[in-house]
């Protein structure tokens, strides 16, 4: 069977964009969805007030727009997207099966940062280079990540940057320096290594090329979890609205993995965005509670979600249930 072109340039450069997978209207809903999301909360964040635009009238975030606590995983909005038809199609075609199960990833409003007409209270984040693959496994393919673009992203609207055609450098890197830094490993469960400054340039020096990566609304962008990536703040006047998406074949998991994914999923816990691992950001020992800006726990915490996703059909089969 022939492979469609998105997935042969994704083998060859370690990410691709899809074009128009999402609905306008489904977009559009997204949008008002993680606004009034965000002014949900008792801190005083309004939309159309600058003077809001700043952590202390935020929820508990990281890099100035990630959000994956507060059961935002299981919204009702972040489930609409995860069950969108065109994005399961295309990983239908990824995997050749539509037996899939999802991950139970976060969501990104970001904010652009600048001194004309955005949020003034935080920096732009710094490159920070990583692979979210372990390093031990990284000679062979593993996974997919997605994302799920609802706004305009161009040069200056943040986002994901990549070393173009990195994903097939790594036995050479690692060979080259002597294996891999354990320094620069998160752990085997973690399924993250962050690559120091002479790394990065290595990649650059052996012809991987710095892409950032831009979409319209309603486009897919996909990766190869072992591509060295990271996020861009936005600095123009566009906010940066994503879903962060990834599936993979149900058959991945052993049946008492998949009673423990209903448990999470019961609980409302987000996960990473490996399906299949049942992987839980909240219950890490560094930056599993929310805070305020002062480090204190957030008060205004929650365990469920402000608008609870319907257990229907479609979203217990993304669940791992089967009738």
């Amino acid at each position: 069977m022939t492979k469609p072109q998105f997935l042969l340039d994704l083998e060859r450069d370690g990410y691709v964009v899809v074009p128009n997978v999402i609905p306008e209207e489904e977009c559009a809903a997204f949008r008002e969805a993680a606004l009034e999301w965000l002014e949900s909360f008792p801190y005083g964040f309004k939309r159309d007030d600058r003077s809001t635009w700043a952590d202390e009238h935020l929820p508990f975030g990281t890099t100035g727009g990630l959000y994956n606590r507060y059961a935002v995983n299981h919204e009702a909005f972040v489930w609409r997207i995860r069950t969108q038809p065109g994005i399961l199609d295309v990983f239908n075609q990824i995997w050749g099966t539509d037996d899939l199960i999802a991950s139970f990833d976060g969501m990104n409003t970001s904010i652009p940062i600048n001194a004309i007409s955005g949020r003034t209270d935080i920096s732009q984040t710094p490159a920070w280079p990583h692979i979210d693959q372990n390093p031990r496994r990284i000679d062979r393919f593993e996974l997919y990540q997605g994302i799920a673009n609802m706004s305009p992203n161009g040069p200056d609207d943040g986002g994901l940057c990549v070393l173009k055609g990195s994903h097939l450098l790594h036995d050479k890197h690692f060979s080259d320096i002597g294996g891999f830094r354990p320094e620069a490993d998160l752990g085997e469960k973690e399924n993250s290594y962050r690559y120091p400054p002479q790394d990065f340039e290595w990649y650059k020096n052996h012809g991987a090329e710095v892409v950032k990566v831009c979409a319209n609304e309603g486009d897919l962008i996909l990766w190869d979890s072992r591509t060295v990536h990271w996020n861009r703040s936005p600095t123009g006047t566009q906010t940066r609205f994503v879903s962060y998406v990834c599936y993979a074949p149900r058959s991945r998991m052993s049946e008492d993995e998949l009673e423990t994914k209903l448990e999470v999923f019961r609980n409302r816990e987000g996960t990473t965005h490996w399906p299949f691992m049942n992987v839980i950001p909240a219950r890490r020992k560094v930056g599993g509670i929310p805070t305020r800006p002062d480090g204190t726990p957030d008060p205004a915490d929650r365990q469920r979600p402000l608008h609870d996703v319907k257990e229907t059909p479609e979203v217990m089969r993304l669940v791992g249930v089967r009738a």
